[in-house]
């Protein structure tokens, strides 16, 4: 039975919050020479938030001087009216094309899962809660992050890591929580899409190359360097450093009982 248009994703018990004010994670990954690429995201954005600039984040690549590069982004207002999946590229004549989709409307204060897909075929789409809502082709003249070597970027490290909670460069940040992070070096299918928006806990494996599920034995200093990370489930690499960004419960504990009732003269 196909997935309803605006389905509720379920409430996480935990999730890693950014304040949008000074708080960021970062993921140090490249994914240079990789044909296809996934990004799942189990994201709650906070609206307002603390700024009336642009908020930038979920981003890997350059915007500004090599053109190309994948976000989420807001416009600028502290009551923001646009939320947005973005892929850009550069084009042959030194310009940038924009692919985007505005999912606002399905994702302000509420929990929504996002994907960003590239194929191997060059296709972009855009999915919110299992459902796909933009496609578009991207011509083979046209450099997408995937493209650009690091090393030969204007600034190599924009391509050598995805944020969380803020742009590429650390500003321009987001008031929001994630309680999980997919990255895969494929592309999913749409039946694949849905599983781990159902199932966050077992997701895909096959290709899966980052993991991050919110969860209190999950966020820890594991190199011993004071910071604590953000571990990554599918490798011993990609743990995500936590920089103010923190681990938060969703779900007040219940109530524990301290001494006996007695109703009745009955101790209970």
């Amino acid at each position: 039975m196909p997935l309803s248009p605006y389905r509720t994703v379920r409430t996480s018990q935990y999730a890693v919050h950014c304040d949008g004010v000074g708080n960021y994670a970062i993921v140090p990954l490249v994914v240079y020479g990789w044909s296809e690429i996934t990004i799942q995201e189990r994201i709650y954005p906070f609206n307002p938030k603390p700024n009336a600039y642009y908020s930038m984040f979920s981003m890997m690549g350059d915007l500004w001087a090599d053109r190309s590069a994948t976000l989420l982004s807001t416009n600028n207002r502290y009551d923001y009216t646009a939320l947005s999946a973005q892929w850009t590229t550069r084009t042959p004549d030194g310009g940038q094309r924009w692919y985007e989709y505005n999912f606002f409307a399905r994702a302000s204060n509420r929990w929504t899962d996002v994907v960003r897909r590239f194929t191997a075929s060059r296709e972009i789409s855009f999915w919110v809660d299992g459902e796909r809502v933009y496609s578009a082709a991207v011509p083979s003249n046209e450099r997408t992050v995937l493209e650009w070597d690091p090393d030969t970027a204007a600034y190599p490290d924009y391509y050598r890591r995805f944020v969380l909670g803020a742009n590429i460069r650390f500003t321009e940040r987001m008031k929001v929580m994630y309680a999980s992070l997919l990255i895969y070096n494929r592309a999913l299918s749409a039946e694949e899409i849905r599983h781990n928006m159902l199932s966050p806990a077992s997701p895909v494996r096959k290709g899966l190359v980052v993991w991050l599920l919110a969860k209190p034995d999950m966020v820890k200093d594991v190199d011993g360097d004071g910071r604590l990370e953000w571990i990554n489930l599918a490798s011993n690499f990609y743990h995500a450093k936590l920089y103010g960004a923190s681990l938060v419960s969703l779900v007040k504990a219940p109530a524990r009982v301290l001494e006996a009732v007695t109703v009745r003269g009955v101790a209970r």
